[in-house]
């Protein structure tokens, strides 16, 4: 009997042994097909990561992603431009600082003090933080025996078209002479600017201030009216229903649009400033009166001093090109450019190019093209780019002068005619109520 029962036990072991085996079996597989589960899940997040950090990392010139043969070269490019990028970001408000700098540098040099002792002066002048941090950098990189040019191209604060004129004057001998001439340009430079923005001052000032009157209509004003007009019960013309539909997206939707709409605002700055979509909104600023005048003429004018200015500091023809495409915000006009860069390199001429590009005239006037072309057979090229540079430059000027006088009428007529919209979508209809009671 004990036999037996020993014999039953040990079964009994033995199948709970058994069971217990396929239960840590299963466990195991459950737990295998898990961890093989969550590292899919793993895998897909991190792809997903990838996919989302590849996009923002890419150079924000491009809204999508070309493929390329070489992937490690793309990639090099790619974190290139984004540390450039940044840096850009983090240098912002730091143009006056530069300026100040080019200027102070090229006076103490040009009175003849060694380049060392002009950084430490200006570094003891200077109380800028980050202006401080950044000639410091350039200090530090001379004294390791580093070229002023690659000290200051290594900061991100620089033009190429700064720094083509500084390894110039340092190669040639002249780093003085480069740098009081780098100086006046970016004075000019500056001038014209400060000139194309004074003239944009009145237009923006009259369109917020339109946004802002049409904003209070549509929350606080027109509300209350179209009560009113529910009230007087008569037909309303198609003007005040159109009115009313306006006023209730407003009541209902008010709080959301409003910020939704400044929040699409900036998204559309942003998407015109650093992605595809910049060409587009470049084109539309071109053609519009009067601002595309102002902006071609501001663009030749810069055209003409980079170029003019590089090839009368000695750089090469291809060289001043490519620092020229370089410094050029205006998409079709890099594109221009890079064209004209493309013929140049191989041998072509001016004339040559400007005939094979066919867009040239749209960029550049048959009369700027005449004045480069003569400048090029008379071996006075520079020359004949820097009164490009001189005669736009004016016109430039003249046109942000008269801008604001074009654009105050306009503007006037525009508000005039929304105000005069809106007071004869509420009036008609009160006055047809007072003229059926008169009439009964």
């Amino acid at each position: 009997m004990k036999e037996k029962n020993s014999q039953a036990s040990a079964k009994e072991a033995k199948e709970a042994s058994s069971s217990a085996l396929r239960a840590t079996e299963d466990k195991k597989e459950a737990k295998e097909s898990a961890i093989e589960t969550s590292d899919e899940s793993s895998a897909k997040s991190f792809a997903s990561f990838v996919s989302f950090a590849s996009f923002v990392s890419f150079p924000w010139g491009h809204l999508f992603k070309k493929k390329s043969p070489n992937d490690t070269s793309v990639r090099r490019k790619t974190e290139s431009k984004l540390l450039v990028v940044m840096a850009s970001i983090n240098n912002i408000g730091m143009g006056k600082q530069v300026h100040l700098f080019i200027q102070s540098a090229s006076t103490m040099l040009v009175a003849g003090l060694p380049l060392m002792d002009v950084l430490k002066t200006f570094l003891a002048e200077t109380r800028s933080k980050p202006m401080r941090k950044m000639v410091n950098g350039i200090i530090a990189d001379v004294e390791n025996g580093s070229p002023l040019w690659r000290a200051m191209e290594s900061r991100h604060l620089f033009s190429p078209y700064d720094i083509a004129m500084v390894r110039i004057g340092e190669e040639s001998g002249a780093l003085a002479r480069n740098m009081e001439y780098l100086s006046e340009q970016r004075e000019k430079d500056r001038a014209l600017r400060q000139q194309v923005k004074m003239a944009m001052i009145y237009p923006t000032i009259v369109l917020v201030m339109m946004f802002v009157i049409v904003m209070g209509l549509g929350l606080f004003v027109l509300p209350n009216l179209v009560t009113v007009l529910y009230a007087l019960k008569v037909e309303l013309p198609l003007a005040t229903r159109i009115i009313i539909y306006i006023t209730n997206i407003f009541e209902r939707y008010g709080m959301i649009f409003v910020p939704a709409l400044f929040a699409l605002m900036f998204l559309f700055i942003l998407l015109a400033k650093f992605t595809r979509f910049k060409a587009v909104s470049q084109w539309i600023v071109f053609r519009l009166p009067g601002i595309g005048r102002l902006a071609s003429e501001a663009s030749i004018a810069r055209f003409g001093v980079v170029l003019g200015g590089l090839l009368k500091a000695g750089v090469p023809v291809v060289e001043a090109l490519e620092s020229l495409r370089d410094v050029t915000q205006v998409v079709s006009h890099k594109k221009l450019y890079s064209k004209i860069l493309e013929h140049i390199r191989i041998g072509d001429s001016f004339h040559t190019a400007f005939e094979k590009c066919h867009e040239s005239e749209k960029i550049l006037s048959v009369s700027v093209q005449q004045l480069i072309i003569a400048g090029e057979r008379s071996g006075s090229l520079a020359e004949s780019l820097l009164q490009i540079s001189n005669i736009y430059e004016k016109k430039a000027s003249e046109t942000a002068k008269v801008l604001p006088v074009i654009l105050e009428p306009v503007l006037l007529l525009i508000i005039g005619a929304l105000v005069a919209g809106i007071a004869f979508a509420i009036i008609v209809p009160i006055y047809s109520v007072v003229g059926n009671i008169s009439g009964s």
